[in-house]
């Protein structure tokens, strides 16, 4: 069986070429730019979900909580600012202080900057992964080229840039975080991959759910380096504005049915089947509880999820079953964290970058056959079918209700048939880019 010292460390038989690197984080950053234009500049639309994040940096300047909806919602009545409040700011307390920055700038000039710092954070951690993942020979270089352009083209990518939302200005800490996690050469790196991937997981807390393949890995520096950055932060953040974290405890709402159409998670499914919404009816309104069900649905994944690592843990001692097992957690979690908005499907592009690096390295996609390719097909045309209904908006009422309802989970169905792929894939001998045989 491989070990990571037999594998050594992929990064540094790589040659990273600065040149190529800018050049496919040019490609990568181009489809959400012309994306980004053309929402602020025709539609003439506001990123809504910055709108949260600004306010909050502000209420922490004057000393208040931004777990305070009236006060936010007062805040951005002075300020001008016309915007969907829903459940305010719903992050934990570091991000809040993380946005005392941009809350010092005018609202105009902070949008705009904290969406070009997202596409370039995001253009160039996706040129050097893909570096660091699949080389930098000429050969390969179109097929680098596509890869980028499709990850750009990735819908929740692009819903991220116009909504306003965090995900891209976190993908260079997971994406760091990861490589140093799977390829640091000594257990001080791999503490550190583990602190990068903790500071996005204060933030996003699905990353969290690494601890578990880095546990049966035996990379147990790498997971309490997890514990210490989201912890660690979380302290520094209190310690910073202890006033701001009072009406934190409302974050437990997050918990509760929602059927938005954003929700792309098992409670959005679950909760559209039942509960009504803006855009959507319900196949069966009333029909049962939401709450009971969700909450088997998501034990039953988490549960299948960790039966699927621990039979594979023999294999998540190799380079390969780790990558498999952190992507396969990964995109658990994501499908069964609540309330998860489409948006935050961005970070399933480094569940399936580890998939790549692994699988295919030299991005021939064929080499995965048929059944493997298709789930992976599927993952990304649904959630291509989703954006397109959400640029419809077809009515909720009518002949079509039912499918409108079914249709607004469209991209919940592909990260579902992404999940299989990463169980397929850890539970079938595979081959090691090194050339070692895993069974």
């Amino acid at each position: 069986m491989a070990d990571f010292d037999e594998l050594g460390d992929v990064s540094a038989r790589n040659e990273v070429r600065p040149r190529e690197i800018a050049a496919l984080a040019i490609a990568a950053a181009a489809i959400p730019l012309i994306g980004w234009a053309f929402w602020a500049l025709v539609l003439h639309l506001g990123a809504n979900d910055f709108h949260d994040y600004w306010l909050a940096g502000k209420l922490i300047l004057q000393g208040q909580s931004p777990y305070d909806a009236g006060a936010l919602a007062e805040m951005a009545r002075r300020e001008g600012l016309s915007f969907l409040v829903g459940g305010g700011y719903s992050y934990p307390l570091p991000f809040a202080v993380a946005m005392v920055p941009f809350a010092l700038l005018p609202f105009a000039v902070a949008v705009a900057a904290f969406s070009a710092a997202s596409l370039v954070l995001f253009g160039l951690t996706v040129g050097a992964w893909l570096a660091w993942a699949h080389g930098a020979a000429p050969a390969g270089g179109r097929r680098r080229l596509l890869a980028a352009l499709a990850a750009g083209a990735y819908p929740p990518v692009y819903g991220t840039v116009v909504m306003g939302q965090a995900n891209l200005v976190l993908i260079p800490l997971l994406g760091i975080g990861t490589v140093l996690v799977l390829d640091g050469a000594t257990s001080g790196r791999r503490f550190l991959g583990g602190l990068l991937v903790g500071l996005a997981a204060i933030v996003k807390l699905v990353p969290g759910v690494w601890v578990a393949p880095l546990g049966l890995g035996r990379r147990v520096g790498a997971a309490l380096g997890i514990a210490v950055g989201a912890l660690g932060s979380l302290a520094a953040a209190v310690a910073i504005a202890p006033r701001a974290a009072a009406g934190s405890g409302g974050l437990a709402s997050l918990l509760d049915p929602d059927a938005f159409y954003s929700n792309q998670s098992i409670n959005g499914f679950i909760s559209r089947l039942v509960e009504p919404s803006e855009k959507s009816a319900p196949l069966w309104n009333g029909g049962f509880d939401p709450r009971p069900v969700m909450l088997v649905a998501t034990a039953a994944l988490g549960l299948l999820t960790l039966v699927a690592l621990w039979r594979a843990r023999g294999q998540i001692l190799s380079r390969r079953g780790l990558a498999l097992g952190l992507g396969l957690a990964l995109v658990a979690g994501i499908v069964g964290a609540p309330k998860e908005s489409f948006w935050n499907g961005s970070i399933a592009l480094v569940a399936v970058g580890l998939l790549l690096a692994v699988e295919v390295p030299d991005l021939r996609l064929r080499v995965l056959g048929r059944t493997d390719l298709g789930l992976l097909g599927l993952w990304f045309g649904s959630a291509l079918v989703w954006a397109a209904v959400w640029a419809i908006e077809p009515p909720a009422a009518g002949p079509l209700a039912p499918v409108v309802t079914l249709a607004w989970s469209s991209s919940f169905y592909g990260l579902v048939a992404l999940w299989c792929l990463f169980v397929r894939r850890l539970l079938l001998p595979g081959q090691d880019p090194a050339g070692i045989t895993i069974s």
